[in-house]
């Protein structure tokens, strides 16, 4: 359904102890690092909006102690989670491998299905470095849905990586919603170029199997900043964004959802006249 104020969204930070999980967070929510050493005991929850084209994000971060003994605050945490960011310290080898090894699986017994997990290798300020930009990025990025290079000291690509996990969670639906069009109309009036845009991006992130890349390049093919609110969204930007998703599923052989976004489309323009 549209939510006009923001839609909520649980995920998580992973990782050992010792590699920024904290840190980063602390940068993303109040913008700003302490050098002394920030100790998670237990889980720690932190939350903040983020916005995505159409409407906003607020995360649920659960930021996790990361000694491998305490499974059972893992568990708890891990619990239909719509997506994670797994951290790795680049001055520390093995804790991108435990991520692959011991993280990943244990996060993904737990969250929902499809969950995405981005990677942060954290750390970039320091000079002393284990891990290498391009052997990361070719020897593991089959096992993540994006790689960020960040720094907690800095906030250098902190920002990003947490808008990128908001727009990819708001597009993972934790479940299909079978009457999806009904929801999204409703006793609603769809007369703004922002309205149209997030009735369509509900729709999408509901049925009609597309994929995340694909969506990306509606966007961009659209001229759309995928993090931009109604101030960045023109009534041609809007409808371009309609019409290619409607040519995607018809070539894609999806009548029904080619259909779905045509009325979409319509109504938009009879709320138009109307209002």
């Amino acid at each position: 359904m549209i939510v006009e104020d923001y839609i909520k969204r649980k995920v998580n930070l992973l990782g050992e102890t010792g590699v920024g999980k904290t840190s980063l967070v602390i940068r993303f929510v109040k913008n700003v690092f302490g050098e002394e050493y920030l100790k998670t005991v237990g889980s720690n929850i932190y939350t903040k909006k983020v916005p995505v084209t159409g409407s906003e994000v607020k995360l649920v971060i659960y930021d996790i102690m990361g000694e491998s003994g305490f499974q059972s605050v893992q568990d708890i945490a891990f619990e239909k989670s719509t997506g994670a960011i797994a951290v790795a310290d680049i001055t520390r080898e093995e804790t991108l491998y435990k991520l692959i090894d011991e993280w990943l699986p244990k996060y993904r017994k737990s969250a929902v299905d499809n969950a995405p997990v981005l990677l942060a290798v954290n750390k970039m300020d320091l000079e002393e470095k284990e891990l290498n930009k391009d052997e990361v990025i070719n020897n593991v990025l089959h096992h993540f849905d994006s790689i960020f290079f960040t720094s907690a000291k800095t906030g250098g690509n902190v920002e990003d990586l947490f808008k990128e996990l908001g727009f990819r969670t708001i597009y993972r639906e934790t479940s299909p919603i079978k009457d999806i069009e009904d929801i999204i109309t409703a006793d609603k009036t769809i007369d703004t170029p922002k309205k149209l845009i997030s009735g369509l991006l509900t729709y999408a992130s509901h049925l009609g199997d597309m994929p995340y890349s694909t969506m990306e390049d509606l966007f961009e093919e659209s001229g759309i900043d995928k993090f931009s609110l109604e101030d960045g969204i023109s009534e041609d930007q809007a409808l371009e964004f309609g019409d290619r998703l409607m040519k995607w599923y018809d070539e894609n052989d999806d009548v029904d959802s080619a259909s779905t976004v045509c009325r979409l489309l319509e109504k938009y323009k009879e709320d138009l006249e109307t209002f």
